[in-house]
C-alpha cells in the first residue's frame, strides 16, 4: 500500500471511532439515608402536682447514611390530609421522591408546627421476661438539624442544613424536614410528652428502648441499627422514685456494651442526674 493510501485509510479510520457513539455512562446510584438513635441520656424521674411519675430522657435521631434524610408534605387545601413523600438523592445529584403512608400532625401544644407521626417509638420493658410496661407519651416529630453527630461520615456538613422553620403553621399546604448526613435531631427530657409513665410501675429493673423508624415508613441503608437502650434500676425510697442507670446497648455506629449489671452496682453511669438539660435551638 502506497504511503498516500495508508494515510487515507488512517484517516477514515480514526473518523470512523470519533463518530461511532460513546459508551453509555454508568446509571447513578442512589445514596439512601440511614436512620438510627444516639445514646439516650438525661434520665430523670419527675413528679407532677397530681402525682403522675414520669421517666423523662433525652433522645435524638441521627443520619448515618450516605445521603439527607428529606420529607416533603403537600395538600390541596386546609381541609384534607398531607401526602408525604420522601426524598431520595443520587450520585448524579438527581433526586425522586418516593410516596410514603407516614402521616402529618399538627403540634399544638407550644410546638406550633407539624410533626410527622412516629419517627421514632420508645417503650419499657422489664428486664427479666421482655414484658412491656409503658409507652413514651410523644409521638410525633419536625425533625431538624440540632447537633453533630458524626462529621466524619462522608458528606456530612460542617454546619447545619435543615432547621425548624420548615415545619409549617396551621394553616400551611406544604411542609417539609431533614436531617443531614452525621447530624441528629435531639428532644431534651424537658419538652412536652418526653417521657413514659412508670406510676404503675413496680421497683425493679427495666430496659429503656428507643427505635428510629418502628414502623419501617421510610426508605433506609440498613433497618438493623435503628435501635438503642439503656437498662435501669427502678426505685422507691423514703417517698422518692429514683433511676439508676446499668448498662447501654448500641448506638446507630456502635454494639454498646450490652451491660445490664445483675448485681445492681452500676454501669456506665447512674444516680438522678439530668445532665445539661440543654434546649436545642428550635425546639422550645
Amino acid at each position: 500500500m502506497s504511503r498516500r493510501h495508508w494515510m487515507s485509510a488512517a484517516v477514515v479510520a480514526l473518523a470512523s471511532v470519533l463518530a461511532a457513539p460513546t459508551q453509555a455512562t454508568a446509571a447513578p446510584t442512589a445514596e439512601p439515608a440511614d436512620l438510627g438513635m444516639a445514646h439516650l441520656t438525661d434520665l430523670t424521674v419527675a413528679t407532677t402536682a397530681d402525682g403522675t411519675e414520669q421517666l423523662r430522657f433525652s433522645a435524638m435521631v441521627v443520619n448515618v447514611g450516605s445521603g439527607p434524610f428529606e420529607l416533603f408534605a403537600s395538600r390541596p387545601d386546609t381541609s384534607s390530609s398531607f401526602e408525604v413523600a420522601q426524598r431520595m438523592h443520587y450520585s448524579d445529584g438527581s433526586t425522586t421522591d418516593i410516596p410514603t403512608t407516614a402521616e402529618m400532625v399538627y403540634g399544638g401544644d407550644g410546638h406550633d408546627h407539624w410533626h410527622v407521626r412516629d419517627l421514632a417509638g420508645y417503650e419499657l420493658l422489664r428486664l427479666d421476661n421482655g414484658a412491656k410496661v409503658g409507652t413514651a407519651a410523644k409521638g410525633g416529630f419536625c425533625f431538624f438539624d440540632t447537633d453533630p453527630y458524626a462529621l466524619h461520615l462522608p458528606g456530612a456538613p460542617d454546619n447545619p442544613q435543615y432547621s425548624h422553620v420548615t415545619c409549617g403553621h396551621h394553616d400551611s399546604l406544604d411542609v417539609s424536614m431533614g436531617l443531614s448526613i452525621g447530624w441528629g435531631d435531639e428532644y431534651p427530657w424537658n419538652l412536652p410528652d418526653q417521657y413514659v409513665d412508670i406510676t404503675s410501675v413496680d421497683n425493679g429493673k427495666y430496659r429503656l428502648r428507643a427505635t428510629a423508624d418502628q414502623g419501617g415508613l421510610f426508605t433506609e441503608a440498613d433497618e438493623g441499627n435503628n435501635e438503642t437502650w439503656v437498662d435501669i434500676r427502678l426505685s422507691r425510697r423514703g417517698g422518692k422514685t429514683s433511676v439508676k442507670i446499668l448498662g447501654y446497648g448500641p448506638d446507630a455506629l456502635s454494639s454498646g456494651d450490652d451491660g445490664s449489671d445483675d448485681d445492681g452496682s452500676g454501669g456506665n453511669g447512674g444516680g438522678n442526674g439530668v445532665g445539661n438539660g440543654g434546649t436545642p435551638p428550635g425546639h422550645q
